[in-house]
């Protein structure tokens, strides 16, 4: 059992990093439950926006990520099938004092290790990993959560960050199966090679695309492969097959072509998000980042939004004090519609993306007016201002209802 002025956080992902840091860094003693025996952040590349830099800047985490951070100049959209320009958003100098921070991109693994670091040199964090989270029950002024393992822990306050599939939020909500995507996903790492532009780069196509950008100081190139497949049941085995993948991509440009050659086919991901739900707190115990809001990948904004809710929980539970159910409440009430229009967006981009034909030319004519300079469309991500509206989302054509298939990945 622990000291119950403890603050427990389940789930050491970069979002129970953070959490746990800027708790630290707020004078709280915090204790970091991780499922894995070994710490280690799954996946490869991450696109860090500037409202996220600057978290870990306040944070002290830049001092970290200096070997591990590359500065893209830009973020551009191509043609999949010629590699014609569509848009670009340019990342110098203007961009920058917009935002106060850079467009930073790093391997995932980097910034993980870089948090932790930092967590831990508050003297504060104690980071237990092996403790799988089986059961919880709140006792009034406290909560309890029981491991796998037979060890408990008692706490003033508990932390959900533990994910998609969240111990913690089946608990809070206890709502069904998350939504799996049809598209699938390949990525990894690769050499870079000299036509690999320092610059996000999405090459997108009907039900289809890559993106890549240069990590690791430039050295590596982080590669995500995705496409739409109709075959199977998602994340059955004739689902989304390298069979497939070659079929799919079969009229891209030279490019890409040599990217796909490269690439680790060994492994696949499925893609889950949710709609926006409310309810992420149940007394003493909240839910934060994917447990709560969890989105697609197409805003680059999973990581950001995590790390905005560390920042905000260590902000609530010091105005708060001792009320830490009211603190709680308010952190859903100041972070509930910013992370909706998160996921709605991410939604939305992921379909404008993946539009082929004439809407993929109608689409195209209409980004092709965006200057590179044009911040409209993204000042509400990454503005420092309180005066900039979130953004209202048309429409999704597919449904949040879960797919028949996902009984299967339950």
């Amino acid at each position: 059992m622990t000291d119950t002025n403890e603050i427990i956080v389940v789930g050491c992902g970069i979002g129970g990093a953070s959490a746990a840091l800027a708790l630290g860094r707020a004078g709280f003693t915090v204790r970091l439950l991780e499922r894995a025996p070994v710490i280690a952040e799954v996946g490869a590349g991450l696109q860090v926006g500037p409202n996220a830099m600057r978290i870990l800047r306040d944070l002290g985490v830049n001092d970290y990520l200096t070997q591990a951070a590359v500065l893209p100049d830009r973020a551009v959209m191509r043609d999949i099938r010629t590699g014609d320009e569509v848009v670009s958003f340019d990342f110098g100098a203007g961009f920058r004092e917009a935002y106060e921070m850079p467009y930073a991109v790093m391997h995932r693994g980097d910034l993980l290790n870089g948090l932790m670091k930092a967590a831990e040199a508050t003297g504060r964090v104690t980071i237990v990993p092996g403790k799988e989270i089986v059961d919880i029950t709140e006792n009034g002024d406290t909560v309890t959560v029981s491991a796998s393992d037979g060890t408990g822990y008692t706490t003033k306050a508990l932390i959900g960050a533990d994910g998609i599939r969240s111990r913690v939020r089946k608990h809070v909500i206890g709502d069904a199966t998350p939504v799996a995507s049809k598209y699938v996903i390949y990525r990894g790492t690769i050499p870079r090679t000299d036509d690999i532009e320092n610059a996000v780069t999405l090459q997108a196509g009907a039900n289809h695309h890559v993106m890549h950008y240069p990590i690791r100081g430039g050295s590596e190139v982080n590669v995500v492969v995705s496409f739409k497949s109709e075959r199977d049941v998602v994340g059955g085995d004739g689902w989304g097959t390298v069979e497939e993948l070659r079929e799919a991509f079969a009229d891209v440009n030279p490019q890409v072509a040599r990217l796909l050659e490269q690439i680790d086919t060994t492994n696949r991901w499925v893609q889950f998000d949710r709609a926006p739900e409310a309810g992420w707190t149940k007394g003493r115990i909240v839910l934060m980042g994917d447990a709560a809001h969890p989105t697609h990948q197409y805003l680059a904004q999973g990581a950001g939004q995590a790390m905005e809710d560390a920042v905000e929980l260590a902000r609530v539970l010091t105005e708060f004090g001792d009320d830490v159910a009211g603190a709680f409440v308010e952190f859903e009430k100041r972070r509930f519609d910013r992370t909706s229009a998160v996921q709605r967006g991410s939604r939305f981009w992921g379909e404008l993306s993946h539009v082929g034909g004439a809407e993929a030319d109608q689409r195209d004519a209409l980004l092709g007016t965006i200057e590179p300079e044009d911040r409209r469309f993204i000042d509400w991500i990454y503005t420092t201002r309180d005066d900039v509206p979130l953004p209202v989302i048309p429409p999704h054509r597919d449904s949040y209802e879960p797919l028949e298939s996902e009984r299967v990945l339950s």
